[in-house]
């Protein structure tokens, strides 16, 4: 019971962290000071997918891969084997707000995306919450808004996790280690 009464805890304590980064709107260059300059990684990675329509989570793992200057890579190995590149020739999304983070070049993402930031240069928590949610529904303004309701990263010398919540409902949650999670 006590094990259980500390997680409890632990849980709590780090979702009102996270909801507290919306409440600290920044801009880029700020972020840019604080958050450090990433590297090319190689590590583990553990996806958690909850949808309004299905119960129990969709999970699954395996090896993450960031080439600065080439792209994001999964590497599944659980449950199926599966390899997917986000590389800048095919310009995912994904891929891109990974390279503006590591890369320290945020106006990529200023025309998109409102910043929110809380933290030091060695544990950080970056919001981003899509620009246009107010806009009216079709226009450009909107478009990521009509999908997006909110993207959490967070970090220290790495990205250790990315929470994106759709405006469905939907939320994707990744954490990256270099341990085996």
């Amino acid at each position: 019971m006590k094990k259980f009464s500390l997680l409890i805890v632990f849980f709590l304590c780090c979702l009102s962290v996270t909801a507290n980064v919306y409440e600290h709107k920044t801009d880029f260059e700020t972020i840019a000071k604080k958050i450090p300059t990433m590297e090319s990684i190689h590590c583990k990675f553990k996806q958690e997918k909850t949808m309004q329509n299905i119960q129990n989570p969709i999970i699954s793992s395996g090896n993450f891969e960031f080439k600065k200057g080439e792209g994001v890579y999964f590497y599944t190995t659980y449950p199926v084997k599966t390899a997917v590149n986000y590389t800048n020739k095919n310009y995912k999304q994904i891929n891109n707000i990974v390279s503006a983070i590591s890369d320290k070049k945020y106006s990529k993402l200023e025309k998109e995306f409102d910043f929110y930031y809380i933290g030091t240069p060695e544990k950080w928590i970056l919001g981003l919450k899509p620009k246009g949610a107010d806009a009216e529904f079709g226009t450009k303004e909107a478009h990521t808004a009509e999908y997006i309701s909110d993207i959490t990263i967070e970090g220290s010398d790495y990205i250790n996790k990315i929470s994106i919540v759709q405006t469905n409902g939907n939320k994707t949650t990744l954490w990256f280690s270099k341990k085996d999670l």
